[in-house]
């Protein structure tokens, strides 16, 4: 299973802010871009890939939003007005959840109350991306690892603390900085080569 945990720290859980936030300084337009690299494939979506979105501008706490592929059936649309509707949608499902509560939307779609710091395993198959890292084609066992990203604020310094204390490895994409999505669609297709 491929896993990609996105924190989007900038990102209203409050469902008409992120509507609102189309083309502003929110980027909810990425987000969407995200999901769609994450997801998305030629006359389908991978059903071998989760992909959970830690949304944190909140009055009180953070919200996960997790897409699990291999149980996602087919969804209204997979373009930019649909997706942003779904995860507002989402969000106000979500609303009232107290602190470490879930919400199963539907199938393969689930909202949760918590930290991007819980949603983290305590394991050694953690990666995070950094340019200086380990170049991602000469690691030999990337299955079953989280990938952990950011969107366009960088990660603050005591999560990557809190990474490297948990064993993650920093892994380099190339010299380029790419988007998110980018990434995510690297990811892929190293992970697709190898199979």
């Amino acid at each position: 299973m491929r896993k990609f945990l996105i924190r989007a720290r900038n990102t209203p859980v409050d469902a008409v802010a992120l509507r609102k936030g189309i083309g502003g300084d929110v980027h909810v337009e990425y987000l969407v871009q995200v999901v769609q690299q994450a997801l998305l494939i030629s006359k389908g979506h991978r059903a071998d890939t989760i992909i959970t979105l830690v949304l944190e501008h909140s009055a009180d706490y953070s919200r996960a939003i997790s897409i699990d592929g291999s149980c996602l059936g087919s969804l209204a649309g997979w373009h930019e007005t649909a997706l942003v509707t779904l995860l507002a949608d989402i969000l106000s499902a979500g609303r009232g959840l107290a602190k470490e509560e879930s919400l199963v939307y539907e199938e393969g779609l689930t909202v949760s109350a918590t930290s991007f710091e819980r949603l983290l395993p305590d394991t050694p198959r953690l990666f995070i991306l950094d340019r200086k890292g380990s170049d991602i084609r000469k690691v030999a066992d990337l299955d079953d690892a989280l990938f952990v990203m950011t969107d366009h604020i960088p990660m603050p310094k005591n999560a990557l603390k809190h990474l490297s204390r948990l064993g993650a490895q920093t892994l380099s994409l190339g010299p380029t900085m790419l988007h998110t999505s980018q990434c995510i669609s690297v990811i892929h297709n190293e992970l697709d080569r190898r199979a």
